[in-house]
């Protein structure tokens, strides 16, 4: 290579690259003190920054052969590269110290935060600050102008040739090192070391690399298996519980505690005509007319309930494959164990989160059947078989027996929504459709058959809440029946889960029921994030909810002002009024978007500054269980 232009565009580059890595210092106050963890993060920092480097590389040789920058913008070439370095250092700059901050990378809410109004003040930034990140974005442009020169001069004056073998070097190199980063990770993940996979979101856009399915199907290896390795919680990044749990002695010992979810079960299901056993059994409950999911999806939903915790935790807890406090608590306090899904609980990852803790024996996920019909109804067997061998014996007191925790997990009235003929109560009932030709006017088939599936597996709980009556577990069982989401018909132009958050798709039924409590409906605003810190008082916990969650008891004075519900890449502050949709992930920096009751969006300036005031109230909490 003897091309001036060239050698001087490649210098520059590579100076700036080694910037760059400089940039992310910071990032690894994060890294615990493991030889392997230590040597991962770095290999994934110089892997992240390679990688992104080859992409600003593509883009730099075309405009270097092309010549864009003299034909359309006319502004020197140099000038160009400088202020193009410039902004990718400052964000590098930037990104570090947002992510001391928030614990997240540059996203929708960390740029509301900035750019707003009175967003500077939440982070209690002094003067000192400000100037000195004033000085940091003089002195680094200045720094870039006078790199570039300094090298254009130095090229012009000297003979310098870069032959192929050293080009190909660094090409070998930055390959090797990518392989490396990407091999490490893979491993980890298969063989569940938590000093490795927590760090899949330390870096802004580092890609973990996953190969579960091709290591099951070509190399026969084992996947999913228990976790084995225990992170030390001085190399921890969460700070979870923040205070040790203390239980008190309930003179009439531990309830039984039953928890039953139907997949995409909405709030408006809950009724006489589709549930009509759960609606009578909801007579005898207290129920909670206005509650939110923590997500409009599997993962943050469930998630929520079981970790009492926003959904940003989730790749945390999962990286670090650390249980919820509360299943923790559960086992400590001698609890029997049943977990039953319809569907596999390893994706989601629940068995590297919620149900880390829990002997793989006390977890059945695979029920007999090939459909989802006889899946559910084998679920719903097997757990009544479970009861019997329980025996409830009246003679002995509650602090005398064993108590249980069971999940039941039904899938029916997911995607599919699968229900036996003699169900089929509600028509017209699709029997077949493709997702893709729906619209909100052929959609009433396919509504009916949702409703007939919400209808079927309503039947199988009915057969348990019956079981669990003639036996006489009532008396000592807390039973609450909800569902991770919901799903929308196109009632305000979504269709599915996971595709926005009107009522719909994260409002869910909560049927709550504590022996010797009376019926009693509540409107307040509640969240899945508030089953935990109730069960937790059940428990006898003498901590508050905020050593463990971010959840308050439902029998709290204190209301709330706001829920939060979480998809892959958003945000949801919801409240009686609006619901504040705001994009997390790098990739997805598109501005705060508000919507009114009705899920219509919003664009006043009241709305903008209510907005914003929720907004710089949450963003501490995010980070309230991190060190």
């Amino acid at each position: 290579m003897k091309n001036k232009k060239l050698l001087t565009l490649s210098a520059f580059v590579l100076c700036n690259f080694l910037l760059t890595l400089i940039m992310g210092v910071p990032y690894f106050k994060f890294v615990g003190g493991y030889p392997l963890e230590i040597f991962f993060t770095v290999i994934a920092h110089i892997s992240n920054t390679v990688m992104i480097y080859i992409v600003l590389a593509i883009v730099l040789l075309l405009l270097y052969f092309l010549k864009f920058p003299k034909i359309i913008f006319f502004i020197p070439q140099g000038f160009l590269l400088v202020i193009l370095f410039f902004i990718v250092n400052i964000l590098a700059f930037i990104d570090a110290g947002v992510y001391k901050i928030f614990r997240f990378h540059i996203n929708g809410l960390v740029l509301n935060t900035l750019i707003t109004q009175g967003g500077w003040e939440s982070l209690d930034f002094n003067q000192t600050t400000k100037i000195f990140i004033v000085f940091i974005l003089v002195f680094m442009f200045f720094a870039e102008l006078f790199l570039y020169n300094f090298l254009s001069r130095f090229f012009a004056k000297r003979e310098f040739v870069v032959g192929k073998k050293q080009i190909f070097f660094i090409f070998a190199l930055s390959f090797l090192i990518i392989v490396i980063d990407k091999g490490i990770y893979a491993y980890s993940d298969l063989k569940n070391i938590p000093y490795i996979t927590r760090h899949s979101k330390l870096f802004i856009l580092y890609q973990p690399l996953t190969i579960k399915k091709f290591a099951q199907k070509h190399f026969n290896i084992k996947i999913d298996e228990a976790v084995s390795f225990r992170l030390d919680k001085k190399y921890s990044g969460l700070n979870y519980p923040r205070k040790k749990l203390e239980f008190q002695d309930i003179q009439t010992g531990p309830p039984n505690i039953i928890l039953i979810l139907m997949d995409s079960f909405r709030f408006d299901m809950l009724n006489h005509d589709v549930t009509p056993n759960i609606h009578n059994f909801s007579k005898k409950s207290l129920v909670f007319e206005n509650h939110y999911s923590g997500g409009n999806c599997t993962r943050f939903g469930v998630f929520s309930i079981f970790y009492a915790l926003y959904g940003n935790y989730w790749d945390l807890m999962l990286g670090e494959r650390r249980p919820p406090v509360f299943m923790t608590a559960l086992s400590d306090l001698g609890y029997d164990f049943k977990i039953m899904a319809a569907s596999k609980l390893t994706f989601p990852e629940f068995n590297k989160t919620c149900f880390v803790n829990i002997p793989q024996e006390k977890i059945e996920d695979e029920p007999r059947g090939s459909t989802k019909i006889e899946r559910d109804a084998s679920l719903t067997d097997d757990f009544i078989k479970y009861i019997d061998e329980k025996k409830y014996d009246q003679r002995k007191s509650p602090r005398d027996k064993k108590p249980f925790f069971a999940f039941l997990f039904y899938d029916c009235p997911h995607g599919s929504y699968d229900s036996p003929t003699e169900f089929h109560k509600f028509k017209p009932h699709a029997e077949s459709f493709n997702y893709l030709l729906l619209n909100k006017d052929n959609i009433l088939p396919v509504f009916n058959r949702y409703k007939n599936a919400n209808h079927y597996d309503d039947e199988l709980v009915g057969k348990i809440i019956k079981k669990l009556e003639r036996s006489g577990f009532l008396k000592d069982t807390v039973i609450i029946i909800s569902a991770d989401h919901g799903e929308a018909f196109f009632e305000k132009g979504f269709y599915g889960h996971n595709r926005g958050f009107c009522e719909e798709q994260v409002k869910v039924p909560m049927v709550f029921y504590i022996p010797g409590y009376k019926h009693e409906k509540y409107t307040n605003l509640t969240s899945h994030l508030d089953i935990v810190p109730t069960l937790m008082s059940l428990l006898g916990c003498k901590n508050p909810p905020a050593d463990y969650s971010q959840g308050i008891s439902l029998f709290d004075d204190e209301k709330r002002e706001f829920t939060v519900s979480h998809t892959w890449d958003e945000m949801a502050v919801i409240d009686d009024n609006s619901t504040v949709v705001v994009p997390l992930e790098t990739y997805n920096i598109a501005g705060v978007k508000i919507y009114d009751r009705s899920y219509r969006e919003l664009s006043d300036a009241t709305s903008a500054k209510n907005a914003v005031f929720r907004l710089t109230k949450l963003q501490k909490d995010l980070t309230k269980f991190q060190k």
